[in-house]
């Protein structure tokens, strides 16, 4: 079943109570006349006989004008449920022309759609610490990737009828089609014959095989970060000599499908690049856009693969655009006069920045196009390793949220309005459950206190550390990157200076990019621990989400290439001990004297058990209220203390076509470039008008 005919079926199963109470009211009936038709009471016969007798006592014009009314009442309720399902089957027939419309809509010719230059990733652009997306966490690797490299499917935009940020369509790449289901535990891929790498050294336009597949799929198990989480769903990876690609599950895995789309995981990578090493400085992948150059600190060059497998709907051969610069400056004293002036194409911006964007545009602009919102998929806040005390007691962590004045923050950094909260999630649509409110989110749960534990409470707060043993408050540093731009700082200056009142005295110590994904992100803090600094960390903790358990594996799972929660409480699964992990060096601290044991996700087996349970749920609805429990029992702990989110904001000059963010799937932003990037092109006739 199609997500679209999923969800109007949903609709269609309900009758529409208002529609038949307003036709009931229209004829002078209301709700009580109609429970009278659709319900008898047969308890009271005497009762019945009373109104039988009254009844027949009216005249019998009035008792005909009652029947007509009634008879009408029924007949106007379900002319309204028709013309409900009418409305919806005439929307279905809209969309469907304007799908019509959009395949036969006039393409530029395949690599006249102009030259686009774009930041890299906004304001918080920066080099990439190296190409490879299998060595290095980072977005900017795993955003790059997604130029030049494919995957078997990928994600490319909302799924029509359903909110295009809550679902998205998956359509094939290096597969000539979506897998075949064998059951639930068994999918099967068929590997189109006409997909080739790069025309480039070292690989000259080869044909792709299954056993570059199978040395790529080898590759990311060994190396990637990401793998642990991968592999505690994938049993085997099959590959076949009729050109297919089984996985073979586990046990049944909900988003199977987006795992396999992912822009965080198994991007095909030829082995040649590998054993020359030139992966890291010069990929070639078998992507829409061709590698060209890194130039550090200006600009990463692609252009257009003439021989990508991809075409239009119209059979237009993309990608569109001939030559694709993005550049790597964050400062927003660049972007925005660059924006204003027509210089760069489009850009994602930040809360903050907005007025100063708007200021700066021509007054002819039409501002409702020009910006786009969209919620915030990156979970963040204040996070922990709970070797360090206090954050290993739950205490702690629920005074700090409680001191955390999440409006506040929002009040002095987004000038969009249009931020909100965030839960351990994000507000990654569907699945986010808003903690602000109370009646969907509760105050408690299973006891324990859970929305309320977002709110505002400083009294709470310190009867809280008072219990905990900190009635003086607390003093340490709150590791970070200044890499992430200036409005990103501001942003964590003013939650620091928010928990204040709380009793939080924090410094932000900042390390530069590179050292601090290495280190500080996977939870390998504080260098040189001393056994007594309560240190801990703030910042984003994961980008390009597409499913709940993207989150749940990379942030808390067991599993996790992270390993955020430290290590005295539980070695991960399969380990032998401390030692064995990538602790970044910092396994001595992990066995200091005074590292905490337990109180993190990792020896919290309520949770593990929960999201073992959300895989294995494959009815949607049901998943989705399953999640929302997930959400209010992390806030009893919080693992995370989120902090608000601002939106996403996208900058989109006029001149840029085919660019629709009410159509873009707002998770893929990873994998933009084998997803919207070749499908937009440059109207140089209106860019040379406006500029």
């Amino acid at each position: 079943m199609s997500e679209r005919n999923y969800w109007q079926r949903m609709r269609r199963r309900q009758m529409s109570r208002r529609a038949l109470l307003g036709a009931s009211a229209r004829a002078g009936v209301g709700a009580a006349g109609l429970a009278l038709v659709g319900c008898g009471d047969d308890d009271d016969d005497g009762q019945a006989a009373a109104q039988v007798q009254q009844q027949q006592a009216q005249p019998q014009a009035q008792q005909q004008a009652m029947q007509q009314q009634q008879q009408q009442a029924m007949q106007q309720a379900e002319q309204a449920q028709q013309q409900e399902q009418s409305a919806e089957d005439a929307a279905e027939q809209q969309h469907a022309m304007q799908e019509q419309a959009a395949a036969a809509r006039a393409y530029p010719d395949a690599g006249a759609g102009g030259d686009s230059i774009a930041p890299f990733y906004g304001l918080n652009s920066g080099d990439p610490p190296t190409l490879d997306p299998y060595e290095n966490l980072t977005y900017r690797a795993q955003t790059a990737a997604g130029f030049h490299y494919s995957k078997l499917i990928r994600e490319i935009e909302g799924a029509p009828g359903v909110s295009p940020i809550a679902t998205a369509e998956i359509s094939p790449d290096a597969a000539i089609g979506m897998p075949e289901i064998v059951d639930d535990v068994t999918y099967v891929f068929t590997i189109r014959d006409d997909i080739t790498w790069h025309d480039v050294e070292p690989l000259n336009g080869r044909p792709m095989t299954i056993d570059d597949i199978m040395l790529t799929h080898d590759r990311f198990v060994e190396t990637s970060a990401n793998a642990a989480g991968w592999g505690a769903i994938v049993d085997q990876f099959i590959g076949g000599e009729d050109r297919t690609i089984t996985f073979k599950l586990h046990q049944p895995h909900a988003p199977f499908l987006t795992l396999a789309s992912s822009s965080q995981h198994l991007y095909l990578i030829p082995q040649e690049i590998v054993d020359d090493g030139s992966i890291a400085e010069r990929p070639v992948g078998s992507g829409p856009w061709v590698f060209n150059e890194y130039e550090p600190n200006v600009a990463l060059r692609w252009r257009r693969n003439p021989d990508w497998h991809i075409s239009a709907p119209d059979g237009t051969q993309l990608p569109l655009v001939e030559n694709l610069t993005a550049t790597l400056n964050p400062s927003p004293d660049v972007i925005i006069p660059n924006m204003a002036a027509g210089q760069l194409d489009y850009s994602q911006l930040s809360a903050s920045t907005f007025l100063q964007m708007q200021q700066a545009l021509p007054a002819e602009y039409d501002l409702d196009r020009f910006f786009t919102y969209i919620p915030n998929t990156t979970p963040g806040g204040f996070y922990f390793n709970f070797s360090i005390a206090p954050w290993n007691d739950v205490r702690m962590r629920l005074a700090l949220s409680m001191s955390l004045d999440r409006n506040a923050v929002l009040s002095a950094t987004d000038d969009t309005g249009e931020g909100g909260w965030q839960s351990s999630l994000s507000q990654l649509p569907p699945y986010w459950l808003d903690p602000q409110d109370l009646d969907l989110f509760g105050e408690t749960f299973e006891g324990a206190d859970s929305g309320i534990a977002f709110q505002v409470d400083l009294q709470k707060a310190h009867e809280l550390m008072d219990a905990a043993g900190y009635s003086d408050g607390i003093q340490a540093r709150a590791h970070n990157t200044a890499d992430y731009g200036a409005s990103a700082n501001n942003f964590f200056e003013a939650c620091v200076a928010s928990v204040s009142d709380g009793g939080f005295q924090f410094e932000i110590a900042s390390k530069e990019y590179a050292a601090y994904i290495a280190s500080t992100f996977r939870g390998n803090f504080p260098d040189g621990w001393d056994g007594e600094r309560p240190d801990l960390a703030i910042g984003p903790l994961y980008g390009g989400a597409t499913d709940p358990q993207d989150i749940f594996a990379a942030c808390y799972d067991r599993s996790s290439g992270r390993h955020n929660w430290g290590s005295a409480g539980r070695t991960p699964d399969g380990l032998a001990g401390v030692e064995m992990l990538d602790t970044g060096g910092n396994a001595g601290n992990w066995t200091h004297p005074n590292a905490a044991s337990g109180g993190g996700p990792e020896t919290d087996e309520r949770l593990h058990e929960m999201f073992v349970r959300q895989r294995q749920i494959l009815d949607f609805e049901e998943r989705v209220e399953y999640i929302n429990d997930i959400q209010r029992y992390m806030a009893t702990k919080m693992y995370l203390v989120p902090y608000p989110a601002a939106p996403n904001v996208w900058a989109i000059n006029p001149f840029v076509k085919q660019l629709d963010f009410e159509r873009v799937h707002v998770k893929h932003t990873f994998g933009r470039g084998n997803a919207f990037v070749p499908r937009l092109w440059i109207d140089q006739q209106l860019k040379d008008e406006l500029t």
